[in-house]
């Protein structure tokens, strides 16, 4: 072989290990943001908030024993309660909470709010892409079994990344009698996608590219099988419990078409029911976290009625 043709081949070998770096590079940052919270220093807690019944609860998670901070708000009823389940970068008691935990309250409702692993005064540094927070949920059913709550009458109301992990849980989790989920997504690939083509314009499609690396490095850095991790290849699990998928006709950061795709692939006792806005805006305008939405009466009365309606029978 020439000299001429060994420059060639050096040169081309060269050039696949610099492409393979800049792709496991770029995998690696996708990677760090999607398991990585953005911690939050400020908490405004239930008595600051009027709560002054709510106990808190601390119990340790069934995936890795990580302790985990909850509240229980009690009624005066104690049959029915509803687990709330927060999103991304944000805890417990955020900007919807109360108006949740008054709407469930006043229709004698208990609700049971916890700092996802990672968030607000939770152990945990990262994420588990909804498959570790499947423990963080069934250790929370646990602490309410424990307290006299019976199967079937307990519910889970997930919101955005929340929402994920609540449809998740649920179809691992028989004692869940029925499930709200706000702005979930499809699968992790959709997120990325969508990240993707908010911030830098491009296709959303092309998430597809990076999906064999994240795969490999969740599993190798962090023993995450994302394969497993889609809402959309679980949610027909949970049938025939019923379950309420809501989502925002302008969501900018999870777009509309997952709620479809979850829809189809949800059992008969699916609702889906498209509101105006962007991301979780069902309550309160997610941007200023303090202006009432538009749809915040109508959203209230609609899972307040979906849990009376479908918890214990």
């Amino acid at each position: 072989m020439s000299i001429q043709h060994h420059g060639k081949y050096w040169f081309l070998l060269g050039g696949m290990t610099i492409g393979l770096g800049l792709y496991v590079g770029v995998c690696l940052i996708i990677l760090d943001v999607l398991i990585t919270p953005q911690m939050i220093h400020t908490y405004r807690l239930p008595i600051e908030l009027g709560f002054v019944g709510a106990k808190t609860l601390n119990f340790e998670s069934a995936s890795d024993g990580i302790t985990l901070r909850g509240w229980i708000v009690p009624t005066n009823e104690k049959k029915q309660v509803v687990v709330l389940i927060h999103g991304i970068h944000g805890y417990a008691w955020d900007c919807q909470a109360p108006d949740y935990v008054k709407a469930y309250n006043k229709a004698g409702i208990d609700v049971f709010l916890f700092d996802l692993r990672g968030h607000g005064r939770s152990e945990g540094e990262h994420l588990g892409l909804g498959l570790t927070e499947r423990g963080d949920v069934r250790a929370a059913i646990d602490t309410l079994l424990e307290r006299g709550y019976k199967p079937g009458h307990i519910g889970l109301h997930g919101s955005s990344y929340g929402a994920s992990v609540a449809l998740l849980a649920a179809a691992q989790i028989g004692e869940v009698g029925a499930v709200v989920a706000d702005s979930a997504y499809a699968t992790v690939i959709d997120v990325v996608g969508g990240e993707l083509e908010r911030r830098t314009g491009l296709p959303s499609g092309l998430a597809v590219l990076f999906q064999p690396g994240l795969n490999f490095l969740a599993l190798l850095k962090y023993s995450l099988d994302i394969d497993k991790s889609a809402p959309e290849d679980a949610i027909g699990e949970i049938s025939p419990r019923p379950i309420l998928l809501i989502h925002g006709i302008e969501d900018t950061i999870i777009p509309h078409e997952n709620a479809h795709r979850l829809k189809a692939a949800a059992g008969p006792a699916t609702e889906l029911w498209l509101i105006p806005g962007d991301h979780i805006e069902g309550v309160r305008l997610n941007m200023s976290c303090g202006d009432e939405s538009p749809t915040n009466q109508d959203f209230l009365r609609k899972v307040t009625r979906f849990f009376t309606n479908n918890l214990g029978g």
